[in-house]
C-alpha cells in the first residue's frame, strides 16, 4: 500500500506529514465548541510501511492519530482551571500533543502553546485545527520531542493527556516534568483509570514535585462515562 505519511514540501524534506483522508470533529469543550482535524481511518496508519519501518527500529506505534479519552479530560480540566487564571503570556508545552485537543483549548483561553510530540506527523493536522478554530496560528509553535532527550527550556506550563499507560512510561514522564517545569510553574495531566498512573505522585516526590490527584470523568465518542483522574504537578516550596 502506499505511504499515507510523506516528506513535508519545501526545498529541503523535512518531517513526514500525515497525507491521508481527513475529518473534522466538533467537540464542546466548557460551553466553547472545538474542531478537531483528524485521520478518518488511522487504523490505516497501522498498515503503513513507513510505520512498519519505525517500529522495528524504535518500538514505534502511531498513537498520534487517536483521539484518546484523556484528551477530553485534559481540555476540560484546563478550561475550568485556567479559564480566569494566570497571564496569558504563559507559555503552555504539550506533551505528546497528537491532535493537540488540550493545547487548542488552552490557545483558544489565550496562551501561547508548544504543541510537541514525539512524532512531527501530528503538526500537519494540528496546524489545520488552529485555522479550522480561527485561533491566532502566531500563538502556536510546534516542537519534535523524544522525552529521553528533553531540551534545555522550561515552560511555566505544561500539559499532557493519557501519557501514563505503561508503568515504564512514569518516571520518564515525571523526568521530564521536573527537567521542562519552571519554577512556580505547574503541569495538569489527564489519564482514564490505569494502575500505571498510580505511581506518578511517588515519581514526582522524588524530584522535589508536589501532587494532587482527583477523580474526574468524561463522556467519550462513543457516549460511554470514562472515569479517570487529574494529577496538578508543582514544584515544593524551598
Amino acid at each position: 500500500m502506499p505511504s499515507l505519511l510523506t516528506p513535508s514540501p519545501g526545498p529541503v524534506a523535512g518531517p513526514p506529514d500525515y497525507r491521508g483522508p481527513t475529518a473534522v470533529s466538533t467537540f464542546e469543550i466548557a460551553g466553547r465548541p472545538l474542531r478537531v482535524v483528524r485521520p478518518v481511518e488511522p487504523d490505516r496508519l497501522l498498515d503503513d510501511p513507513a510505520v512498519h519501518a519505525r517500529n522495528r527500529d524504535d518500538d514505534y506505534m502511531p498513537y498520534w492519530a487517536y483521539l484518546w479519552p484523556g484528551s477530553l479530560m485534559l481540555a476540560e480540566a484546563i478550561s475550568t482551571r485556567w479559564g480566569e487564571a494566570g497571564s496569558r503570556d504563559d507559555e503552555v508545552l504539550e506533551l505528546g500533543c497528537g491532535l493537540g485537543l488540550g493545547g487548542l483549548a488552552a490557545l483558544a483561553l489565550g496562551f501561547r502553546v508548544r504543541f510537541s510530540d514525539y512524532d512531527p506527523a501530528a503538526f500537519s493536522l494540528v496546524r489545520r485545527s488552529v485555522a479550522e478554530n480561527g485561533l491566532p496560528e502566531d500563538r502556536a509553535t510546534y516542537l519534535s520531542l523524544d522525552w529521553r532527550e528533553p531540551p534545555a527550556l522550561t515552560f511555566p506550563r505544561i500539559i499532557a493527556s493519557d501519557v501514563l499507560y505503561e508503568r515504564q512510561l512514569v518516571p520518564l514522564v515525571a523526568e521530564v516534568l521536573a527537567r521542562l517545569l519552571s519554577p512556580g510553574g505547574e503541569a495538569i495531566l489527564s489519564t482514564p483509570y490505569r494502575a500505571s498512573a498510580e505511581y506518578l505522585p511517588a515519581e514526582l516526590a522524588a524530584r522535589g514535585l508536589a501532587c494532587d490527584a482527583e477523580p474526574t470523568a468524561t463522556v467519550d465518542e462513543s457516549g460511554q462515562r470514562r472515569p479517570g483522574t487529574i494529577f496538578r504537578a508543582r514544584w515544593r516550596d524551598r
